[in-house]
Parts: C-alpha cells; structure tokens; sequence
C-alpha cells in the first residue's frame, strides 16, 4: 500500500545522502518550472490585474441607444457594469447559433454583424473542446424548434411576442420527448443534437450538422416527413435529411428501436415541457424561442439560497467567486435588462458572486433575473462597438512606455543608411506595405485579427429594432 509517510523519509534520506546530485535535480525541476510558467502565465497581463484594483476612476454614464432603450455603464474601482435596458415594445429579441448550425462557434461580434443587430450579447453555455465544440449545453429553442434540450433542473429564459410586445418567462424547466411506435408503444428520447451516450435514443435535426457524426455501435433511422425510408444498423454518421430527422440508439435502446419499426411506418414525436411552477406546461409550449442558462437569480423579487444553486449543478467555485458575469432581468412591467459585469481591461478577469448579483438586480428593480455563460465569453454588443471593455480615451496622453519610438520608428539621422531601393529606386513606406499584403498564400500577416473580440460562443441573444 503506498505510504507517503514512507517516501518522505526515503526522499529527505537520499537528499542527505546525495546533496549535490539533489541539488541538481532540484535547480533543473526549478528551470523546467520557470519554462512551463512563462509559456502559460500570461505576465504581462500581471501589471493590468493589480492596476484594475487601484484604478481610482469611478463612473456613471446613461445614454439612449434609441427610443425605449438606454444603455447605462458603471465603472468602478476597476470593475465595469453594463446595463442594457429594453421596454418591451421597443425591439424585437430572438437567440441565434454561431454559423447557423448545430455545433461550431462564432464570436459575437461575426454573429452580431452577420445579421445586422442593433445589439447582441452571449448567451448559454456550450462545448469548448472535441468534435462537437460549439453544442448548446442546456435549453435552446429557435423558432419553436428545440436545438437543444434543457440540463434537468435548469433555470431558462422564453421569449415570445404578444400584440407586438416581448413577453417573457424565467423558470427551471425539463423536456420530455417521447417516440410514439406504430404499436403505440413510446420510446423515451434522451437527447437531441448531441453526443449519443450508452443505451440512449438520440434525435439529430438538420440543424445540427451534415451527418450525425456518430459510432457505428447503434442503429439509425431516416424519417422523412414522419416515414421511415430508411434503417441503418451498425454503420453511425447517416446524413440527416433537410426535410426531416435521424433517430440513433444504442444498447437496449437499439434492440427496442429495431423490434418496434419497419421501414416505410409513420412515426411520431410527442414532447412537453415540464417547469417548476404548477401549471405553466401550455405556457412553456407557446414560447417560440428558449435560452437555457443557470442558475436562478431572482423569482418574483426572492434570490435563491446557494444550495439552490448546487442543485442546478454549479458548485461553490462557481457562484461565490468574481467570476465576469453574464445576465438577463425582467421588471414588474416587462422591461429587459441585459447585463454584463467585467474588468475594464481587456484580458484582466474579474466580475462578482452570484449572490451580490441577485442583490444588484434586485436593487435595479428587477423581479426575475437568470444568470448566463460568464467568463471570457461575456460581452455585449452595441452599433458593432464592444461596450464590456473599457474604451481608451484619445484625448489623454499615452504614457512614456508607450511613447518610446523603436529603432524602426525613430526619424532618419545624419550618418544612416539611405532607405531600401529597387533596381535603382527608392521604396516608399507605402509601397513596402502593400508588397507586404501581397505575400506568398497562407502568409497570416494578410489576415491580421483584431484586438479583444472576445472568446468565440455557440449561442447569443440578438436585439434587433423595430421597422
């Protein structure tokens, strides 16, 4: 049995015994160290964290984006809060995916511009690594269409119109699908869009991806306009219909899915949205779009207790930290408010806990709030201008540092080289730059990225204004 009592004896023996030897492990141990730290501690970000603490500038700034929407920016102490706030008749709101499609990401601001959004911010969860980078983790619904299902017990906003209006609801929700079998037997379906996991029956709709990018160990069935045309046993990545969907199974689920359909039968999915209040079933069923979130910040003007919190499966590194934050509230009259918190500096990662969030929206007058994505991902949008980062006033002086001309910079002096020639003539800066544009292909330095564009999300939620 390992005994790290033991091994720390035989350790301190061999150092005492073989000092020299020990410290020459230990320098290179130290210098491995300081080669792994320099390669992933971003230092220079070191100066612009603590400076985010010290920053004495305080701010407070209200502006009307348009008629029945003002976007007030608080800056303090280095932490700087956006709040967007939308009267329910002054814009039209709907969620979108990155690139249109089921999995894959996409920074807000491609997003945003792509269909020409007044303004956008990130919305749920999703994949960061794999083949399926980009899905949806939790409820989304675009157009009365699940994208994907909610993570049981979540917390999740709807959005629908009414006389011209944006109604919304914030509940914890669940989804129950069933698969109704020519018998009249259901199967219970487990997911959608997603990774088929052991013994569970998958839909994959054509919003998802080409093909349903599945193991050859299940059973999948093409249904087109609510017929089987096609079984495929033991193959996976069937290529999913545009004018329907693919049922994948596996285990037991496999055996039942084959013993209960034929090809050429009409199938039948049959669904209905759980929530936790009583009686909100036919409500739910009404919402044209859905973004999942979590966890519940405020219902009817009371902040959930932290094991709430837990309960929606987000520990205590999660809610009590100052993580930047991300977040939607609703007032007593319908009015939205979209909210960021993060540093003023690009890069610095700070925000605030969840319970003083719940507190901040409560203060702000809201009765329903949601927590969404936070983090890197969190950004909000306005006219194409990125407002949760602290904008660089032109009008101050640029410190010395950065005054500082290099060697390529500083004016020509008496005494140096003259400037590089071609056959005879002298090149122009300008020149030079555009020969560089045009370098052998693949060159990078031809699509140069700009700056602070955030980290690329799944899913936003896009504010658009009215016609």
């Amino acid at each position: 049995m390992f005994d790290i009592t033991y091994l720390g004896r035989r350790c301190f023996r061999f150092i005492k015994r073989y000092p020299r030897i020990s410290t020459a492990v230990s320098l290179l141990a130290v210098f491995c160290l300081g080669i792994w730290a320099g390669r992933v501690i971003q230092f220079s970000k070191i100066t612009d964290y603590f400076r985010s603490y010290t920053d004495p500038e305080m701010s407070d700034v209200t502006k009307s984006v348009m008629d029945g929407i003002t976007h007030q920016q608080i800056l303090d102490n280095g932490v700087l809060t956006n709040i967007l706030a939308i009267s329910p008749d002054a814009a039209d709101i709907r969620p979108y995916r990155a690139l249109s499609a089921g999995i894959g990401t996409e920074s807000l601001v491609s997003l945003a511009r792509r269909h020409n959004a007044l303004a956008a911010i990130n919305g749920g969860f999703f994949e960061m690594v794999g083949t399926l980078r980009g899905e949806s983790v939790g409820a989304l619904k675009i157009d009365g269409e699940w994208v994907s299902e909610p993570e049981q017990g979540r917390a999740v906003i709807g959005f629908r119109t009414v006389d011209g209006k944006i109604e919304t609801y914030i509940d914890r929700i669940a989804l129950r699908q069933e698969l109704v079998l020519p018998s009249g037997e259901t199967l219970l379906i487990d997911g959608m869009n997603r990774n088929r996991g052991r013994n569970e029956l998958v839909i994959y709709r054509p919003q998802f991806h080409a093909v349903t990018l599945t193991t050859p160990n299940g059973v999948e069935v093409v249904v087109r306009n609510g017929k089987v045309t096609s079984i495929h046993d033991k193959q996976g990545s069937s290529g999913i219909p545009a004018d329907g969907y693919i049922l994948s199974a596996s285990g037991k689920k496999q055996r039942d899915l084959l013993v209960g359909i034929k090809q050429g039968d009409a199938v039948e999915i049959r669904e209905m949205v759980i929530p936790e209040r009583v009686g909100d079933s036919n409500l739910w069923a009404s919402f044209a779009h859905i973004m999942g979130g979590g966890p519940l910040l405020l219902r009817d003007g009371v902040a959930p207790s932290t094991q709430a919190y837990e309960r929606e499966g987000f520990d205590q590194a999660f809610h009590s930290f100052w993580h930047p934050r991300t977040a939607i509230g609703k007032k007593a009259d319908g009015t939205l408010l979209f909210v960021t918190i993060t540093a003023a500096e690009a890069g610095v990662r700070r925000g605030v806990m969840l319970p003083r969030l719940s507190e901040l929206f409560l203060e702000w007058g809201a009765t329903d709030a949601l927590n969404l994505d936070g983090g890197n991902s969190s950004m909000l949008i306005i006219r194409d201008e990125i407002v949760s980062v602290k904008q660089k006033d032109s009008t101050k002086p640029e410190s010395k540092d950065r005054l500082k001309l290099t060697s390529r910079d500083k004016p020509p002096r008496a005494g140096d080289r003259p400037q590089r020639v071609s056959r005879g003539r002298p090149i122009s800066e300008k020149a030079r730059a555009d020969r560089n544009m045009k370098t052998a292909r693949g060159n990078r330095r031809i699509r140069p990225m700009p700056q602070q564009q955030g980290r690329a999300i799944a899913d936003a939620i896009l504010i658009f204004s009215k016609p």
